[in-house]
């Protein structure tokens, strides 16, 4: 794409004026509908109209597609050490990557606390010049806000309702954006802790790195818009990757779905997109973010807890208990245990249960019984012992909130129900390293197979994504003080991990594509815990999958010498597109009659939702390694399915950086059942390097031998 003038800009948005205008009917209606004029990476607009008018405007040549603006939801101390990114090692990806130096990290989110230690900029070179963006001033921020760390801010607040409290500028108020960007680029702040829990070094993925913070609204009606256009001005002001926690409730086709479309246009131009996959798990299908130019992430665990002893009434047993991310007010000592009927808390179990002063036992297995926290605060309660069965919370999470095993939760209950007054005792809580097994996917984390494109793997890959402690604005936000730190768990904390990972990638291989990080990432990725175990499922307890934790746990120091790569291009995307026809519309351009299915896009996983006979896909790997090196393949094969590699050696040279192979696979003949998904895995290795592509396969034949 060449470079664009003020001049070009203005044109474009005077063309959007002029093709709004031919549907409402004059150019000064068109000007006062337009929300935002998309003009920087790509061309679009955002605008108030009703859908007779949509249905036109869809209709006009040049238009590629129109669609409804929706809503959008947001989605450490210790977590970058049980990802082996070491401060005080004289050798790693940290130290020769100088920390990510002069990197810019564009972060999508709720805004920034400029404050915050971990955005300071002492010892800080000078901006690059290469930087185009702004520091745009609003209430309670100005351009001395910015520094040089924090190089740019920009606030989008077209679509929110003016009843909304809320900076109108790029200052954070619920924390959010906060937290995600001093996880992904925050400088060492020594002394972090949540309430002096997980008390140690708080920093950032890429320590040298710089920000750049793109607000919007999560209370705001109507934030796709929004967001494309943060989008649209990250391009234009130069950022290298894009982080962005956040995604729509559910999932739509790429043809309407906005950060996809927006997202296609920041890789288009050398720009790697990071997105959280959401929050909807344990459930099947629930990823988010799912189009296969964006690095989707998961949530895991890590080998930190908070944990407490809870004392049930006999004084003889106990049971471990472990403290929500809200542990401020924690109230430990002797207390009073009550529970609604069943051990339910909705505001109907709880009719007539005194509360007051006690902690309230609850029970959760489904939404249509969810804890009501609100109810159960207006009760006059102390505090909340849930169990790990809940599934859905509602109300405002203000209160101490401990959760406990089921099994704990049915002696407590039992207590309750036989004793007039029981009492508990709750130890004060304590922070416990070395636990495992470590990673598990977290529960909440959304699960595959991907529900738009079957045959693409997501989520791509899992970070940490539970209580990560990172910088969030003074509770008093008039308060002075910047050393701030809070706990917060979701998908939303396991993107930035990825993107500062990302950043100390791009700080040492530059010339790298968005794809060949991505690939970087995923073929290096763990899929074993700290118990030397496959990785498990925090839900189900047992082993996890490609669906749970895509390519596996992400580790930085292989990521950083992977070997090969797969190298896709934002051509193959667009072909890509071209193969599901109208639920992909991401260029202006017509699509001819070549395509790429998703089982031939040069993707770094391999999944086939529907194998029926036999199928043959092919990969083309590049080598980023020694110039003189050959690899073996080295298979996994899923259950009941034969896996053939052709070839199963590659031999690299100066001269010779890519080869292509083919992988052909065949059910096994024996009987099985139809329709469940197998796994394996296809590695390539020269010994030193290990580049693995996990396999997931869908067999529709039933073949007896």
């Amino acid at each position: 794409m060449g470079k664009k003038t003020i001049e070009d800009h203005e044109l474009v948005t005077k063309s959007h004026h002029e093709t709004l205008a031919s549907v409402l009917g004059s150019e000064d209606l068109a000007k006062s509908a337009i929300l935002y004029s998309y003009r920087h990476g790509f061309s679009g607009f955002a605008a108030d109209m009703n859908p007779g008018h949509a249905k036109a405007l869809s209709k006009m040549p040049g238009v590629v597609s129109v669609f409804r603006s929706k809503k959008v939801k947001l989605h450490t101390t210790h977590s970058w050490d049980f990802l082996g990114l070491d401060v005080m090692k004289p050798k790693g990806i940290l130290q020769e990557s100088g920390f990510g130096v002069d990197v810019i990290v564009g972060v999508v989110d709720s805004g920034v606390w400029p404050e915050a230690e971990s955005f300071n900029d002492k010892s800080m070179p000078a901006v690059p010049t290469r930087w185009k963006g702004i520091c745009q001033i609003g209430e309670n921020f100005t351009a001395s806000n910015c520094n040089r760390k924090l190089i740019g801010a920009r606030y989008f607040d077209q679509s929110v309702d003016p009843s909304v409290e809320d900076y109108r500028s790029p200052r954070d108020k619920n924390s959010h954006g906060t937290h995600t960007s001093s996880t992904a680029v925050g400088r060492l702040v020594y002394g972090a802790s949540d309430d002096e829990f997980g008390s140690g070094i708080a920093r950032g993925g890429a320590p040298m790195a710089r920000l750049a913070m793109y607000k919007f609204y999560e209370e705001s009606s109507s934030l796709e818009a929004d967001i494309i256009s943060a989008i649209d001005y990250a391009i234009y002001d130069g950022v290298d990757i894009l982080s962005i926690s956040a995604g729509m409730e559910n999932t739509y086709d790429y043809n309407t779905d906005g950060i996809a479309i927006a997202a296609f246009h920041a890789v288009q131009n050398g720009i790697l997109v990071v997105a959280s996959g959401g929050n909807s798990g344990p459930y099947p299908s629930t990823i988010i973010n799912t189009a296969p130019w964006i690095l989707s992430v998961g949530a895991s665990t890590i080998d930190r807890g908070f944990h407490a002893k809870i004392v049930l009434p006999d004084n003889a047993t106990s049971c471990q208990a472990t403290p929500s991310q809200h542990r401020t007010g924690s109230k430990v000592g002797l207390h009073g245990i009550a529970s609604g009927e069943n051990g339910y808390c909705t505001e109907a179990t709880l009719n007539g249960t005194t509360l007051r002063g006690k902690y309230v036992l609850c029970f959760a297995s489904s939404a249509e019984l969810p804890v009501d926290m609100d109810a159960i605060e207006k009760a006059g309660a102390t505090g909340i012992i849930i169990t790990d069965t809940a599934r859905s919370i509602t109300g405002t999470l203000s209160l101490p909130i401990f959760v406990v095993p089921s099994a704990c939760g049915v002696q407590l209950l039992g207590h309750r129900s036989h004793e007039k007054s029981s009492t508990i005792y709750i130890h004060p809580p304590e922070t416990v390293t070395g636990i495992g097994p470590a990673p598990a996917v977290a529960t909440f984390s959304a699960r595959g197979p991907n529900p738009i494109s079957p045959d693409i793997l997501k989520p791509d890959i899992i970070a940490p994504g539970v209580d990560i402690i990172a910088a969030i604005p003074p509770k008093n936000h008039s308060s002075s003080s910047a050393k701030s730190f809070g706990a917060m768990s979701g998908t939303s904390m396991s993107c930035p991990h990825v993107s500062g990972v990302a950043a100390l990638l791009k700080s040492l291989h530059p010339d790298w594509s968005p794809s060949a990080i991505k690939s970087a990432i995923m073929t290096t990725a763990w899929n074993m815990d700290n118990t030397r175990d496959i990785i498990t499922d925090s839900f189900t307890l047992s082993y996890s999958n490609p669906f749970g934790y895509g390519a596996g746990h992400i580790n930085p120091t292989k990521a950083a010498d992977p070997g090969l790569v797969y190298v896709t291009t934002p051509q193959d995307y667009a072909l890509f597109c071209c193969s599901l026809g109208s639920i992909c519309k991401i260029e202006h351009s017509k699509c001819s009659s070549q395509t790429l299915a998703a089982t031939e896009l040069n993707y770094p996983s391999i999944t086939i939702s529907n194998l029926v006979g036999t199928k043959t896909v092919k990969r083309v790997v590049t080598n980023v390694g020694t110039p003189y090196s050959s690899y073996r393949a080295i298979v996994e094969e899923p259950h009941s399915v034969r896996v053939t590699v052709k070839p199963d050696n590659l031999h690299f040279n100066s001269s010779v950086t890519k080869l292509s192979y083919e992988i052909t696979f065949e059910a096994a003949q024996i009987v099985r059942s139809v329709g469940h998904y197998a796994f394996g895995s296809i590695t390539w290795s020269d010994g030193v390097h290990y580049v693995r592509s996990p396999i997931s396969v869908q067999v529709n034949d039933f073949i007896r031998a």
